[in-house]
């Protein structure tokens, strides 16, 4: 598979998958949830509080893992397997561009003070199980 052909599978797939895995480092010891995933191009961007532990943990350590795109398609299916780094941001246009009113369930609204966006910039991306290859393609993102 040429390389082209591989990152227009991997945007497919970012593309496509809204939920995904964020984990994040705190001391030594991973920490996992799920969470709902947009995206600018390999920019992956989620929407989070200030007040909980994966915002303290980014900042004490940026570096985050992701995998994005196995939504319980079953053994096989292609999903992406991604190290970034994440950065808080709360600057209203990119809260405005990014609010849905699924997230009243857990803030007061676009301007609660407590919303934040966390952006990921992929460092390196792995595409695995994809049926055209032998093993995983790994991309390394030159920023």
């Amino acid at each position: 598979m040429e390389k082209e052909n591989l990152l227009n599978e991997i945007s497919r797939i970012i593309s496509e998958s809204r939920l995904g895995t964020l984990s994040t480092m705190r001391g030594d010891q991973p920490f996992s949830r799920y969470m709902i995933f947009r995206h600018d191009g390999f920019k992956l961007y989620c929407v989070s509080s200030k007040q909980t532990n994966k915002v303290r943990d980014i900042e004490h350590n940026d570096k985050v893992h992701i995998l994005l795109g196995f939504e319980g398609g079953g053994f096989g299916k292609p999903y992406l397997d991604i190290s970034a780094t994440a950065t808080i941001h709360d600057e209203k246009e990119l809260k405005d561009r990014l609010w849905h009113d699924n997230f009243l369930k857990y803030l007061e609204g676009p301007n609660d003070p407590n919303y934040i966006v966390i952006e990921c910039e992929p460092k390196i991306i792995r595409l695995i199980n994809h049926p055209d290859l032998d093993g995983p393609y790994t991309f390394d993102v030159v920023s």
